[in-house]
């Protein structure tokens, strides 16, 4: 299956696609850091909010 097709839903979801020229960037390894941290406050804030959603319920 070509990446293009695994990637449709995703690209629907966002309405747009990922600059080419972001990836270049993304896929450096002395930016890695920066993406495995931007990675972690991203799974953080979902966790946050998970959490007020499950206590405004209690």
């Amino acid at each position: 299956m070509p990446h293009s097709e695994l990637l449709a839903p995703i690209n629907n979801f966002l309405l747009c696609e990922t600059p080419n020229e972001w990836v270049i960037e993304a896929v450096k390894k002395e930016n890695l850091s920066i993406i495995l941290i931007d990675h972690l406050i991203c799974e953080l804030n979902d966790i946050v909010s998970k959490y007020k959603l499950f206590i405004s319920k209690g």
